[in-house]
């Protein structure tokens, strides 16, 4: 759609700060605007006419022929103060028309002509605040002929302030709306620059007819009720002419110095418009400006919330500082998600079309379901309120007809969406599928779209076991990417957990790009366990005992890795970093895991610093704190004994008896800090801290299936079985991404959010495939006459 220009009652004119021509509907060129200078009106020759209007080639010749003879003072009180002629008055005769047309045009042109003698320049300030805002949402900011105050125009007293421009104004727009031209009627209600020249003397004629406040917006509103349309059932509009009183309102008040009262009425003008699009009969023709004004609220929201500071100040004049603290905050953007999710849910909610629509295609006002859902995502994805989402995705998929009968434009964004949404709920598999299919149907032109899919489609792909591959990195919209999950996929394959920890610690270089764009914790927590099966495979390989596949016996053990020699490797990690971590170069923070076998309590393999509480402290002790303040329930002041009497405890000894030897032994075990063996009293060498951390990592591939064998738990080892035809490899460790597919393909491949039309049914089934669906299945059969099978 073309936004630089304006349609009207069947006539088309270019936007009206440039030469234009208008065409009547049969062609015939009736009128030429010629402007001069920097796109400001010096002398336009006006025949007559609305500006708005087409006009009679006839009666405009014979205006021309009629003579005037009164004063212009006389004709301007005369005219001007009857206002505009509607058409649906009665007719009157041609000589009054004429003359009235006639001077009111020429009223026109003295104020345009007084204005030029005052030597009266409109400019056009833009201010550097809100500038700035715009520069931040790439996209223009609101024109300064929306602020701009009107010069002083000297009107006599006995002449009231017509408003020719506002008219023709109000008629088109119920042209338009008689029409049911939705597209059209958005071209009108312009707020964003820019916009034609005609916009700004209907600023000025609000600001003189209909000042704010008051009188002036109680008559505006008459105004605008007066020229709404009506229903079926005859009943006015209402929702349609507040709205348009807002409209007018804002385009009259806004003033960008106050960015926050500016959200604040544009907000309102949305919410208007979400009401004027609930009327069952004339809702839709609202549609697209709806979208419209949600857009231009959602870009100006966004860009405050980049840049606080440009309305912190404002905030702070009206107090919100020194409100409860304890009260959830709710941001410009979560305000501006809520305005828009009302207009997704009216659109959701639409049955004023065809039940069900042509074969479940959208109709009516349907057909802007995720228009709004997309724009209502983008805002609660800036604002991170992703729970609020949930219900929006729950909607869907109950009540929204199917995505593929949307524009691709429309798919892909929600798929994108969708995709990212459930990446951040740890739901990788069906995440992949959504952004898998974004990616598909996106245009390759588009590189910037297509640069933000692979951003997660990436990592949703590693944390399952594949990695990109060199034909996909070496496309134009992923080169950014390769080096930032270049180094991940080469970690994950070396089986360096220490170095791999270090690369997306939370002060690392790297880790501040995964932060910013969501998927640091995600590739932390789930891609580690991929760098110890890598890990494990490697130490099989070379230490690992492998059966000889040229015998052919049946008999003797399986493949299998004792797990003393992963803790010799691990060990060897460690030791190596912890020589690069005494070097004066590097920090020593830089690898702390390297430590974790040095602090003599919890993990060896994950660095846990030392609790500040517990220490000095040095195996059990039965003394006493003296402090009086310390209530001690193990040695009180005093306690009832067992017949229910009181009695003082001045020595403060222990209540239930001192711990004989079986129960120290077992308080022991509670001090993190205790050298002394777990098991004492037994000779067996037990096995170490770090073989049981390393056998619980094995248990956890186990169980996911990303190995395949088993354990024994009395001679540490990981045994592979089975690995006699294909080899202790392929059998011991198969492939991840092959693993979690089947898997999950067994629980079904449908998306949640995600609505796809119904199964094309094969000729002679039902049409879900299922050759049982309406076999009557529920009713009771009676079998009492049944016959054995085989039975002649």
């Amino acid at each position: 759609m073309d936004m630089n220009r304006i349609y009207v009652k069947g006539m088309e004119t270019e936007a009206f700060g440039k030469p234009s021509k208008l065409f009547t509907e049969g062609g015939e060129l009736f009128q030429s605007l010629s402007i001069r200078g920097a796109n400001r009106p010096r002398r336009a020759r006006l025949y007559g006419i609305p500006l708005f209007q087409p006009v009679d080639q006839k009666k405009r010749n014979n205006r021309r022929r009629i003579p005037n003879p009164v004063s212009l003072e006389a004709v301007l009180d005369e005219i001007i103060g009857q206002g505009v002629i509607s058409p649906d008055e009665e007719p009157v005769p041609e000589f009054v028309d004429t003359l009235r047309s006639a001077c009111r045009d020429l009223a026109y042109q003295l104020i345009l002509s007084r204005l030029e003698n005052q030597n009266k320049t409109i400019e056009s300030p833009i201010d550097d605040r809100f500038g700035s805002v715009v520069m931040s949402i790439d996209t223009p900011t609101f024109n300064s002929f929306l602020t701009v105050e009107p010069p002083a125009i000297k009107i006599p007293e006995m002449s009231v302030v017509g408003t020719p421009i506002l008219d023709s104004f109000l008629i088109s727009i119920a042209e338009l709306v008689k029409n049911r031209d939705g597209p059209k009627l958005q071209d009108f209600l312009q707020i964003e620059p820019p916009v034609p020249e005609i916009y700004e003397r209907m600023v000025l004629e609000l600001k003189a007819r209909y000042p704010s406040g008051g009188q002036g917006d109680t008559e505006l509103f008459k105004r605008c009720e007066a020229a709404a349309p009506r229903t079926k059932g005859g009943t006015p509009w209402t929702a349609f002419a507040t709205f348009m009183k807002l409209y007018f309102s804002f385009i009259r008040d806004v003033n960008v110095e106050n960015l926050l009262e500016t959200y604040n009425l544009l907000k309102g003008l949305v919410n208007q418009c979400v009401l004027a699009l609930g009327d069952s009969q004339l809702g839709l023709i609202v549609l697209p400006t709806v979208f419209y004004l949600s857009k231009v609220l959602a870009k100006l929201a966004m860009g405050l919330d980049r840049r606080p500071e440009l309305v912190a100040h404002l905030l702070r004049q009206e107090g919100r500082p020194q409100r409860d603290e304890t009260a959830e905050k709710v941001t410009l953007v979560e305000q501006s998600a809520n305005v828009v999710r009302e207009a997704f849910i009216k659109c959701l909610a639409d049955r004023s079309g065809i039940p069900g629509g042509a074969q479940g295609k959208p109709e009516g006002k349907r057909v802007g379901i995720y228009l709004m859902a997309n724009l209502c995502l983008k805002l609660l994805f800036q604002c991170g309120k992703l729970r609020n989402a949930e219900q929006m995705f729950a909607s869907i998929s109950a009540q929204s007809p199917p995505l593929d009968y949307f524009p691709a434009s429309q798919r892909v964004t929600y798929l994108y969406y969708l995709g990212r949404y459930l990446f951040s709920n740890n739901l990788f598999f069906p995440a992949r599928t959504a952004l898998q299919a974004a990616y598909d149907q996106s245009p390759r032109q588009a590189l910037k779209q297509r640069h933000l899919i692979l951003t997660y489609l990436i990592p949703c792909n590693i944390i399952m076991g594949r990695f990109p591959s060199r034909v996909l990195l070496q496309r134009p919209e992923a080169t950014v990417l390769v080096d930032r999950f270049g180094p991940i996929c080469q970690l994950i394959m070396s089986g360096d957990y220490i170095a791999f920890r270090r690369h997306l610690s939370v002060d690392s270089p790297a880790a501040e790009w995964f932060a910013a764009k969501g998927i640091l914790l995600q590739l932390r927590n789930r891609c580690e366990i991929l760098v110890w099966r890598s890990l494990i495979r490697k130490v099989f390989i070379y230490g690992g005992f492998h059966t000889d596949p040229t015998l052919q016996t049946q008999r003797g053990p399986p493949p299998f890795l004792y797990l003393h020699k992963l803790e010799v490797a691990v060990k060897w990690l460690q030791t190596r970093y912890s020589t690069l971590v005494s070097s004066p170069t590097i920090p020593q923070a830089t690898y702390k895991d390297s430590q974790a076998a040095n602090s003599g309590y919890g993990s060896d393999i994950v660095y846990i610093p030392r609790d500040p509480d517990f220490a000095g402290l040095n195996g059990f002790s039965s003394q006493v704190a003296s402090k009086a303040s310390i209530d001690d329930y193990l040695s009180p002041e005093g306690y009832f004994d067992a017949e229910g009497r009181w009695r003082d405890n001045i020595s403060r000894f222990l209540v239930d008896g001192e711990p004989d030897a079986e129960h120290i032994l077992h308080l022991d075990e509670l001090n993190p800090y205790s050298a002394t063996p777990k098991d004492a009293t037994s000779q067996q060498e037990k096995p170490t801290a770090l073989i049981r951390e390393l056998e619980s990592i094995l248990a956890s591939l186990h169980v996911q299936g990303l190995i395949r064998g088993y354990l024994t738990h009395k001679n540490p080892r990981f045994a592979i079985p089975g690995a006699r035809h294909r080899g202790a490899l392929p059998t011991g460790f198969p492939n991840v991404w092959q693993t979690i597919d089947s898997r999950e393909i067994e629980k079904g491949k449908e998306v949640p959010g995600w609505v796809r039309p119904p199964t094309v049914s094969q000729p002679g089934w039902p049409s879900s495939g299922n050759p049982f669906n309406g076999a009557g299945g529920g009713r009771v059969v009676n079998l009492s006459g049944a016959r054995p099978v085989g039975a002649q």
